[in-house]
């Protein structure tokens, strides 16, 4: 065009409807907008009832000082059976330009050259409303550099190319409850804030509804807001209640769901069957019964509609609520039959892919025949984890779907597994509503198998919340309930799982035997996993009992079962506890590598509870190293994780093993504040044993600032409780702790009289290297005070203790003659 021609044009630009007067938030999108260059084309892309249009024409309307030559705006009716071409908009935008009718070409093609060349290089803002695809706006974008295109669509329009995206979410919450007050004026004055919150959430911050909520309100008469709030929270008819004049939220999401393929439109009603908070496309493909690959293409245009949205978790997807409640609407309209078919499937699905993941943790791949179809590709201990993570709680919702729609035999095979897997990746809480509904469902079938397998969760659920005592009680009833039942493979479980308990409970001597039955009997029937599990019990009571040597054996063997197996989570607590042992015996160096093979299987299986052990033990290897810097950085680390955990007490654990450090490192102010944390919360919590040991590791602080009293009065307690509990190795280390403290100020008589008590409780159960320290201790005491007679006594047992026991005591031997020779001691 000619600039003869764009003189004789006279523009008729304001093609905008009003704007909303009472436009409420969205900020940071309108700023995000505005910041936008000219020639830019932002696509504002939301569920429908988001408030796209709303946001549009309000930054069309904000913008109109930068786009002088005014604005075009066109619903292109994307929603509908028969969308606008763009053709139709194109004649309409150019005879707003100035161009007579008669004068608008009728040729597409050259239609599209007119269009061109009357918006090229024009300060415009046009707004493409409601757009079907991206066939619609491409001709739509004027040429040239200088016009701002605003298009909103409930679909994404991927292929729209070079485009600025704004994929607009509800309101947040307070926003939404600012929307709804802004609009009903006075009665947001009389009414109260969790009348405003309730009907906020029943709306589920959804623009659209807020309005129609808004419009109910002040349009009718004595409606209060609590009223309102009532009868939104009858799901059954909550779409219902969201219609004001021809306002509605169930017409906006017909509007959507009506240009859905059969197919598509069959997953949106099928997935409100779906348990849980979200869900992908393995139950998409039992819902609709095709391939996952399909579900997953099926997922992926219900999300370009904006009818489902993405969840947290990539590749998986959740409903609005309201959606929800919609696609519940249009499901309830297929027949019974269809209906129960879909959640047969979906549940046979979750039964089967927990099967198959529970084999794949015990290294078992292949091992499982599926019945069906249904289940999930899970070939590695990776994608076992990935199931798990993804649909642990979904397949939790679903043991009460499979007890509502299939009875309890079902509801008990999918709560078995699940039980294994929640222990696996130590989701504990989920353990409890796992085994009460499984026992819901043994209390009807009467199963023994699954009962005893329900109740050994419920009991390491006890032991992971230190309830020792009460998971006695409960391993008990398992054990009698394993031999009514006469089963040897449920016996050798159940005894194995006694055993445990007794030795929590300090009863070692009693828990042997039940141990080394449960190994007899797996070896006997070949059961290798439940082998694995035996050897590693009794290699900690040999280990308590302060057979080191025993336990190490035990330990081994179990960690050869358990990597033949290819049993990730027993090979990882395995060589954490073998490290824990080579520290018993002095093996530093060669410890820190085993808790760091650990903790590398730990972190890649996402068992978080169990890195912070590994994080705990690995940090206490290193400062028996002497790095201490290292130590301190890893104790830090395991507050923070128990923190995000939930797990106060393994938080204040880790305080107090920092403060250890700090006081090593000589940041005593900052050791104090973390050992009076520490020491508060187990004080809170009850924990008498904690609380025993935390104060034990407060004793070298109050000797450094010449507290001795005070720090001699809190061991003698912490000492007595550890006595009276059957903590006996746990004493003997505290008296050696505090002997080494009356050593430093010269009390050697009080170091003598620790040491010595050291040696004498823990003859039996403490490690060779703790018991070298406890005589190097008597040695030095017995030499300040003249008592070389006395010294060479205890000097000769060290010898007989360097002769079974790692390089740690050979080191410590060497010294110690050296002090003697040189009259250090």
């Amino acid at each position: 065009m000619g600039d003869g021609e764009r003189r004789t044009i006279t523009p008729q630009l304001h093609l905008l409807p009003p704007d909303v007067s009472d436009f409420t938030g969205r900020e940071e999108e309108i700023r995000c907008i505005e910041n936008q260059a000219p020639g830019t084309v932002t696509l504002i892309t939301g569920k429908p009832g988001v408030g796209k249009t709303s946001l549009a024409v309000h930054v069309a309307y904000k913008t109109a000082e930068t786009y002088t030559e005014g604005n075009l705006y066109a619903d292109l009716r994307g929603a509908d059976e028969k969308p606008a071409s763009p053709e139709e908009v194109m004649a309409r935008f150019i005879h707003a330009l100035g161009i007579p009718e008669d004068e608008i070409p009728t040729d597409p093609h050259a239609r599209l050259d007119k269009y061109k060349s009357v918006t090229a290089n024009r300060s415009l803002i046009v707004v493409l409303d409601n757009a079907a695809d991206e066939s619609q706006v491409r001709p739509l974008c004027p040429p040239g550099g200088s016009a701002h295109v605003l298009v909103t669509s409930r679909s994404r329009l991927r292929g729209l190319e070079g485009a600025a995206r704004i994929d607009l979410e509800t309101f947040p919450s307070e926003t939404a409850k600012d929307f709804l007050q802004r609009v009903i004026g006075q009665s947001a004055k009389d009414s109260t804030p969790e009348a405003i919150r309730a009907v906020v959430d029943a709306c589920g911050s959804l623009p659209l509804a807020l309005r129609i909520a808004a419009n109910r309100l002040t349009s009718t008469p004595g409606m209060k807001v609590l009223d309102l709030a009532a009868e939104l929270s009858d799901q059954r008819n909550i779409l219902g209640s969201l219609e004001a004049g021809d306002l509605a939220v169930r017409a906006a999401f017909n509007l959507s769901y009506r240009r859905l393929g059969k197919r598509t439109k069959n997953a949106f009603k099928r997935l409100s069957l779906a348990p849980g908070e979200d869900f992908g496309p393995g139950v998409c493909s039992a819902l609709i019964d095709c391939s996952e690959l399909e579900a997953r293409r099926t997922l992926e245009k219900l999300s370009e509609a904006n009818l489902i949205e993405s969840s947290s978790t990539y590749g998986r997807f959740r409903f609005h609520d309201l959606l929800k409640v919609y696609s519940r609407e249009k499901n309830l309209k297929d027949s019974e039959a269809k209906r129960a078919a879909s959640i047969h499937r979906m549940l046979e699905w979750f039964r089967n892919s927990a099967l198959r993941v529970n084999f794949a943790f015990i290294g078992k791949f292949g091992e499982l025949e599926a019945p069906t179809k249904y289940y999930a590709d899970i070939e590695t201990v990776d994608s076992a984890i990935t199931w798990a993570r993804a649909e642990l709680l979904s397949a939790t919702a679903a043991i009460s779907l499979s007890l509502e729609h299939e009875g309890p035999s079902n509801a008990e095979i999918l709560a078995m597994p699940l039980c294994a897997i929640c222990e696996f990746l130590g989701e504990w809480q989920v353990v409890e509503e796992v085994v009460s509904l499984g026992l819901k469902a043994t209390d009807v079938t009467e199963s023994y198998d699954v009962e005893l397998s329900l109740l050994n969760a419920r009991v390491n659920l006890a032991r992971h919340r230190r309830e020792f005592f009460y998971g006695h009680e409960v391993a008990e009833m398992a054990y009698e309930r394993a031999v009514e039942s006469g089963k040897d493979f449920s016996i050798s479980i159940a005894s194995n799982l006694l055993g445990c308990l007794k030795m929590e409970c300090g009863d070692l001597e009693g828990a042997k035997p039940l141990i080394e039955q449960g190994i007899e009997i797996s070896k006997r029937l070949g059961v290798k996993n439940q082998l694995g599990q035996g050897l590693y019990n009794l290699g900690t009571v040999h280990r308590a009992l302060g057979n080191s040597r025993e336990a190490i054996n035990c330990f081994k063997q179990d960690l050869q079962v358990c990597m033949e197996l290819g049993d990730e989570l027993g090979t990882a607590e395995t060589l954490n506890t073998i490290a824990l042992v080579l520290v018993e015996f002095g093996e530093f160096e060669e410890a820190e590598q085993f808790h760091r093979r650990s903790l590398d299987r730990f972190e890649r299986i996402g068992n978080l509870d169990k890195v912070s052990m590994v994080l705990n033990d690995l940090g206490i290897a290193l400062r028996w190293q002497g790095r201490d810097d290292e130590a301190l950085e890893l104790h830090l680390r395991d507050i923070e994780l128990s923190r995000t955990l939930g797990d106060i007490s393994g938080a204040a654990l880790a305080q107090s093993n920092a403060a250890e450090v700090l006081h090593a490192l000589g940041r005593s102010e900052e050791a104090e504040r973390l050992y009076l944390e520490a020491v508060s919360v187990f004080t809170h919590l009850g924990d008498a044993e904690r609380l025993a040991r935390t104060t034990m590791s407060q004793v070298p602080l109050l000797f450094s600032v010449g507290k001795v009293e005070e720090a001699a009065k809190y061991a003698d307690a912490a000492i007595r409780y550890l006595l009276d509990h059957g903590e006996v190795r746990d004493a003997a280390a505290a008296h050696q702790m505090i002997a080494e403290q009356y050593l430093k100020v010269d009390m050697n008589d009080r170091a003598l009289f620790h040491a010595t008590e050291a040696i004498r409780i823990g003859k039996s159960f403490s490690a060779p290297y703790f018991r070298a320290i406890s005589y190097a201790s008597a040695v030095r005491a017995n030499l300040a005070m003249g008592n070389s007679d006395e010294a060479e006594k205890f000097f000769t047992e060290l010898r007989s203790v360097n002769l079974i026991s790692g390089n740690a005591v050979g080191e410590l031997l060497e010294e110690l003659d050296r002090e003697r020779e040189g009259g250090t001691g």
